[in-house]
Order: structure tokens, then C-alpha cells, then sequence
């Protein structure tokens, strides 16, 4: 995977990406990749009785969510679990028939739109952490584009939901006022555009 340098300045028009981890620039390939190993990793972890700890593997755990170094961050978790995957044996069940989101969810999270607020963190017993974070294990891609709209950030991470959350996860949705977490498909980003036919 490769990062790039962020290009100066903004220009109006259309959303446009301006870079993405993992780089899709040349299609989803990469992305579907990633995708596929989050799904194998988090798929057999998801126990709701164990929501704030479950899908957060220490040895993933990235540091706080600051600006310069979000991309390098989503790099390190991708590339810690596409490691520890090497190291587990191959499922011993077909995999399910629900297409390539297996039954999941995709869930943006604008992580300059957080509150801190605490409101997702106790309605999903702990799935979101007080900043509203879904857990690392999950982590699909950070972008960054130019927006159409002036409400929209910038950055925006993208996370699998697995189906034993997928109810918790819409809780928490429910109450968080800042609106800094959102299905995908029901936010205005480029990748939700992209991604509108991926089920």
C-alpha cells in the first residue's frame, strides 16, 4: 500500500478523493481485499456479550485519532491484520451466502465531527468508545476527499459492521446527535457512491 501526500489546497467542483488507505485509486480491488480480511478476522470475534472488547485486538491498537497521522494509523492495523491472519488456519465453514458483506454492515465515522459525548459508547455497551470510535478490528479504510458539501469533513473512516452488531450499531447511531457516525449509504461521501451496490 502506498501513501500519498496530501495535494495542496482545495479546489470547488464535484467530491473528488483525494487519497485513500488502502489505495483504490485504480479500483476496488485493493479495498475488496482489505475488506475480505476484516470480515475472516472480526467474523468469529463478534460476541455481543463482549461488545467493548471483543473486535479490539491489543496488539492493533492504534494511537489517538489525530489529524497527521490517521492515514499512517489505518495503515498499521491493515498491515497487523493481515499478518496475524497468516497465522490462522483457514475457516472450516463455507463462508456465508449474504454477498461480500456477509450479512454486515458498512459504517462511516467523521472523526472531526466528534463530541466526545458518550451517548454511542452506553447505548452499545462500549461497541463505540467515548469518541465514538467503532473498534480498530473493523477498520475497512480512512479516506480523505474535497466534498460538494461544506457540512461534510473531509476525512472519514469506514468500518465492517458484523451482523451480530448490526442492531447495537444502529442504537448507537440512533443517539449520536453530531451525526459523526453513519451507515454508509446514508452519508453524502464519495465512497458511498462507490460502494452503493456492494452487499
Amino acid at each position: 500500500m502506498r501513501f500519498l501526500a496530501r495535494p495542496p489546497g482545495r479546489e470547488p467542483g464535484p467530491s473528488r478523493l483525494l487519497y485513500d488507505i488502502p489505495d483504490g485509486a485504480w479500483g476496488q480491488d485493493a479495498l475488496l481485499k482489505v475488506l475480505a480480511e476484516t470480515i475472516r478476522w472480526c467474523g468469529p470475534k463478534a460476541k455481543p456479550e463482549a461488545a467493548a472488547t471483543c473486535l479490539r485486538t491489543n496488539t492493533f491498537q492504534p494511537r489517538v485519532m489525530v489529524d497527521e497521522n490517521r492515514f499512517k494509523m489505518m495503515e498499521r492495523v491493515i498491515d497487523e491484520r493481515c499478518h496475524a491472519l497468516r497465522g490462522m488456519p483457514a475457516p472450516s465453514e463455507p463462508p456465508r451466502t449474504e454477498g461480500l458483506l456477509q450479512g454486515g454492515r458498512l459504517l462511516v465515522y467523521f472523526p472531526d465531527d466528534n463530541t466526545c459525548d458518550g451517548a454511542a459508547e452506553l447505548a452499545t455497551g462500549g461497541y463505540f468508545d467515548v469518541d465514538n470510535v467503532p473498534p480498530w478490528d473493523t477498520w475497512v479504510g480512512m479516506f480523505r476527499e474535497d466534498p460538494e458539501s461544506p457540512t461534510q469533513s473531509e476525512d472519514y473512516l469506514i468500518a465492517w459492521v458484523p451482523p451480530a452488531f448490526v442492531e447495537v450499531v444502529a442504537q448507537g447511531i440512533w443517539v449520536n446527535a453530531e451525526f459523526c457516525i453513519q451507515w454508509l449509504e446514508d452519508s453524502s461521501t464519495l465512497m458511498a457512491k462507490r460502494l452503493k451496490d456492494l452487499r
